[in-house]
């Protein structure tokens, strides 16, 4: 079917159901294959029609809808969490931006090109070029409209965020109270088109299947009310910001297996339901080998790591084989993650003395002394009196261990690190007893979803668009904007801009297939 007659089909089915009725008036339908057959047989009022319907409320959801409200658009909101926001209520809420008035007040010189440019070379070019040039390119009036709106940053801001590689300029801003700085904001921008009847939002609603119309182009959405009442609701287009995966064993598991060992710390929503939707209707999923998953974190306990510059730790970290794997004190965090990933098991342990317990800070957030004694009580903590013995009780090679540990004290001896050129080399291993503090990895985000072209919408393998279906956020994946790295403000960042530009694209094509009194050309962000 051409272009021209899939439109002429698409605009025939939502002219049958441009009534206003709400979802407890919609008739339940066994099959949505037979849409246009039953869409004929159902009254006005027993269907509803939104310009844009968006699937998720959080970070590239709530923009989205924003936008496509200012634009003229009837949205429909859902979320399946009793709360907006998505994982603006627990993350950082880090964003990146080159160029904004902010950054440009300070005096420092950036540009989007060398933003566009940094996060390229930190992915090693394996990140969506063009997705990341619309990123970067608007990311500046991203963080105005921001400050527009309320948002409040840091004094710091931006600036060099120690938990990720450094750019080339500072360009990391954040709220004090982080992810809650935006969320706030935003809700209150939500608020006033909910007011005013330009978004209906409905959450503990949560999506089910994709609606196809008979040419395989998306023409709504199959919902679960919170009574687990299923609805079917049309929609000229659908925009998919339901998040990540890190949640879903079911999908780590078929795609990333060791990473199921690692904590869970993003919430109980990100569970793939946008990227298992997409599938289902013929999207190809892109990057889903790729997973990320960060270490630090206490096995058994909670707790993290502290990294160089803020804590330089003693002790050597050792994994599984016994062996060291990195430099401990290494200031860039992405040699650090890297080599974490290519360990067989996302684990690893810190191997500490009495003398390097006592002299030295922690370099656990959340831990003091008592905590220390505390772990090593319940035997979280391993304590023996030999290296050999410790490496029985965390099930390491003993002698593998022994010569880790004998090499590192050596290497302290004589001032020089051979394996991994570690500077601070002021604290040898050598009298016990010994301790171990078992690690694991943490998963926050994926780095795996839905391909998309520039427009945001979503492709089959073929590269063919399924018409009327787009996505934007942590749904696409982030190795879209991040590559193989993980890059400071850029999971947060560009699920706002992509957010506020998929909605502009959705309007232009809820343009193309019915009546619309406004215009939703594209505009620059």
């Amino acid at each position: 079917m051409s272009d021209l007659n899939r439109r002429h089909a698409i605009k025939k089915t939502f002219a049958l159901g441009l009534g206003a009725g709400a979802l407890a008036g919609i008739a339940p339908r066994s099959s949505s294959k037979n849409f246009d057959r039953q869409a004929k047989a159902l009254s006005k009022n027993q269907l509803t029609s939104f310009d844009v319907l968006i699937v998720g409320a959080g970070n590239a959801g709530m923009p989205a809808a924003i936008q496509a409200a200012d634009l003229g658009a009837r949205v429909l909101l859902i979320d399946k969490n009793p709360f907006v926001g998505g994982m603006l209520n627990i993350s950082g809420g880090h964003i990146s931006a080159a160029n904004s008035k902010l950054q440009i007040s300070k005096g420092i010189s950036d540009s989007p090109d060398a933003h566009y440019r940094d996060a390229m070379r930190m992915g090693r070019y394996l990140n969506n070029s063009e997705l990341l040039k619309i990123a970067t390119d608007n990311a500046a009036s991203m963080v105005d409209w921001l400050a527009e709106i309320g948002v409040e940053f840091t004094a710091e801001s931006p600036f060099f965020e120690d938990d990720h590689e450094h750019y080339s300029s500072p360009r990391t801003y954040m709220g004090p109270d982080y992810g809650r700085s935006l969320l706030e904001p935003l809700k209150s921008e939500l608020e006033k088109r909910i007011n005013r009847g330009d978004i209906e939002l409905r959450l503990n609603t949560e999506a089910i299947n994709l609606i196809t119309d008979n040419a395989g182009s998306v023409a709504g959405v199959a919902l679960k009310d919170a009574s687990g009442v299923q609805r079917e609701l049309m929609a000229k287009t659908v925009i998919l910001t339901t998040g990540g995966y890190g949640a879903s064993d079911s999908l780590k598991s078929k795609y990333n297996p060791k990473s199921l060992k690692s904590k869970v710390i993003c919430l109980p929503h990100a569970s793939g339901d946008g990227i298992i939707m997409a599938e289902r209707v013929g999207a190809e999923l892109i990057n889903m080998n790729h997973f990320v998953s960060f270490p630090g974190a206490i096995d058994g306990a909670s707790g993290r790591l502290e990294y160089p510059p803020k804590h330089f730790p003693s002790g050597i970290w050792v994994n599984r084989e016994g062996n060291r794997f990195v430099n401990e004190h290494t200031d860039n965090p992405d040699m650090r993650e890297r080599a974490f990933l290519r360990q067989e098991e996302l684990g690893f342990f810190v191997i500490l003395n009495e003398r390097s317990m006592k002299t030295k800070e922690i370099g656990i957030k959340g831990w003091d002394r008592n905590h220390l004694r505390q772990h090593t009580l319940s035997g979280l903590i391993k304590k023996a009196d030999s290296i050999m013995s410790l490496a029985k009780k965390i099930g390491i090679p003993p002698t593998n261990l022994t010569k880790t540990v004998d090499q590192f004290n050596r290497s302290v001896k004589h001032g020089r690190d051979d394996q991994f050129n570690r500077e601070q080399l002021d604290e040898p291993l050598e009298n016990g007893p010994y301790y171990s503090i078992p690690i694991t990895g943490s998963i926050l985000i994926t780095h795996g979803g839905i391909k998309v072209n520039h427009a945001m919408q979503v492709l089959q393998a073929s590269g063919k668009v399924i018409d009327g279906l787009y996505a934007a956020g942590e749904t696409l994946g982030l190795a879209q904007m991040m590559g193989t790295a993980v890059l400071s403000g850029m999971s947060v960042g560009p699920a706002i801009t992509l957010g506020r530009q998929v909605a502009r694209n959705a309007c232009q094509y809820a343009n193309l297939v019915g009546q619309s009194a406004v215009d939703c050309s594209i505009q620059k962000t």
